[in-house]
């Protein structure tokens, strides 16, 4: 929370700073900060294998970093109302902590995570950008772009693993590995999930500062293992939905 008032706080700086620019309103590169609701909640009458294929990644709110650049089609002594070009967001990388899983089963006495339980992004986005200069400085930015994603997801649950009615979840294909001496399967090139989609945003901003809304929606071909009960162990590759919602502040420049 530190870090992000400190970079809150630089953005408020730097807007002062450019306010006393004239300049166009259709600016270009930009910052921005925020946060990041990434797929839904748990259902508990789920399998947590089901949960996950379903995009229920029982996440918290998380926090997102992007910063890009506007190609705007219009040269910089334009003086129009409406702007057109392609929103570049060169880098979006977000991280949420998965910590609804512990809430996840009440009837299971030795439910537990292993190891780490959060998950990360980077991402890239590319797409057309219409802008609105809808009265003085105030600006309307909508746009749709096309998103390249690389996920990692370090988490394992487990609950009844010594009962018939074993239930687990990892994004690990370990099934891969009792059969395949040679897979590894938390190396890199196996653990990270890679995806394409589509990203809806909104921004509405005055000069430097505004207001960004965005809709994410990726399916990233991820490795897993799963039990539903000890005679159903599953495991490969699946092109699980990772939808989120963010919220930032932007910073244009």
């Amino acid at each position: 929370m530190k870090i992000f008032k400190l970079l809150i706080c630089a953005l408020l700086l730097f807007s002062q700073l450019y306010a006393q620019n004239e300049r166009s309103v259709f600016r270009k590169g930009y910052l921005r900060l925020g946060i990041n609701n990434l797929g839904n909640n748990l259902d508990q009458s789920l399998t947590p294998k089901e949960n996950v294929f379903k995009g229920n990644y029982g996440a918290g709110t998380g926090y997102i970093f992007e910063a890009g650049h506007v190609f705007y089609f219009k040269p910089k002594s334009y003086k129009g109302k409406i702007n057109f070009g392609l929103d570049w967001t060169i880098l979006s990388a977000t991280y949420n902590k998965l910590d609804k899983w512990q809430n996840y089963s009440s009837d299971a006495a030795d439910a537990y995570i292993d190891g780490a339980s959060f998950s990360v992004s980077a991402a890239s986005k590319l797409g057309p950008v219409i802008s609105f200069n809808l009265v003085e400085k105030l600006v309307l930015d909508a746009r749709f772009q096309v998103v390249a994603e690389g996920r990692a997801t370090p988490f394992e649950y487990y609950e009844n693993e010594s009962s018939p009615n074993v239930k687990s979840f990892a994004f690990y294909n370990y099934g891969q590995e009792e059969i395949d001496e040679s897979y590894d399967a938390a190396s890199v090139k196996n653990a990270i999930a890679f995806g394409m989609g589509t990203n809806f945003g909104i921004t509405i901003r005055r000069k430097a500062i505004g207001l960004s809304v965005d809709y994410n929606s990726v399916k990233a071909n991820t490795s897993f293992d799963a039990y539903e009960g000890e005679d159903h162990h599953t495991y490969g590759k699946q092109k699980i939905p990772t939808n989120s919602f963010q919220v930032k502040l932007s910073f244009t420049f």
